[in-house]
Order: structure tokens, then sequence, then C-alpha cells
């Protein structure tokens, strides 16, 4: 497995695998606004993140083939902490260790590379799956915040890692 740059090409296998609305809430909180979204979507978000903030969108691939993506990026003045977002594993694998996989190479790189001192991302508590994931890795909660996504109230899980 790699773990590397994201390329432009990426968003087309990474829109695949966002199948309905409530999925695409669950990857980017209320980035979009609408389903389905387009390469191109990712592409222009991620090129203005790029030009506002140390932002590193990453890609895990297996044999050349797109399986996993997620983005970080710091978030304070001295970039000592590295948040991470836009976490997606192709939908067909799911469930199969790929997410841990991806995680603990974005902790890797956010350590070895990126010098950071605090990691720190953020899930809906109703994505049950993914925040097992976290906790599995070393992600413990320390607050949380409210989302109205489509006229509901969705709670957010804040977790930092902790070795």
């Amino acid at each position: 497995m790699e773990f590397r740059e994201y390329k432009k090409e990426d968003a087309f296998e990474i829109i695949k695998w966002i199948r309905n609305e409530e999925e695409l809430f669950l990857w980017s909180a209320d980035i979009y606004n609408r389903f389905p979204i387009k390469a191109q979507d990712i592409n222009l978000f991620y090129e203005e993140c790029s030009k506002k903030t140390n932002f590193y969108p990453m890609t895990l691939t297996n044999n050349n083939k797109v399986i996993g993506h997620l983005i970080l990026r710091n978030t304070d003045k001295n970039n000592e902490i590295v948040r991470l977002g836009f976490i997606i594993i192709n939908s067909n694998l799911r469930g199969k260790g790929y997410g841990k996989k991806l995680i603990k190479l974005a902790i890797k790189y956010a350590k070895n590379k990126l010098n950071a001192k605090e990691i720190n991302l953020g899930v809906f508590e109703k994505n049950i799956n993914a925040y097992k994931c976290y906790e599995s890795v070393g992600f413990v909660k320390i607050g949380e915040e409210k989302y109205q996504i489509n006229n509901e109230e969705w709670k957010c899980a804040e977790l930092t890692y902790s070795e």
C-alpha cells in the first residue's frame, strides 16, 4: 500500500464512494451543499483550501488503485496542531481494516513530516463504524459540537489522538 499526495484524478474515484446524501454529509459535514457532488467540486474546494492554510490532501492506494483518502491541515499559527478530515474508504472495502491503516499512516505522516504535537478530528456520533475505527487507533473524545444537517441536529464528537 502507498500513502501518497492526492492527485486531481483521485476525485473521480472518491465521488463513487458517496452513495447518498447522508453519506455526503457524514463525510463532509456541511461543506458541500448538494448531492451528488462532482470531482470538480472536490478539486475546486481543495484548490481554495490550499491557498489559505497548510493543507495536505492524501490518498491511500493498493496496487495503484485508489482505496482511501483524507486531508491533513494545520489549524494553529505555529503549525503544531494537525486536523484530519474528509476521511473516506472505498465503500466496497469498508470493514476490512483499510480505515485503520489510513489513519495510522496519517498519524505517522503528521508526526514525522509535519512535526505535529497534536492530532485531532471530528466525527459525527451517528457514524458509528468511523467512530470505533478512530478510537481503536488511539483517539479519545474531548468534546462535541452540533451541526444542523437537513433540519436535524447532528452531534459531532471532537477527538484527539492519545498514544
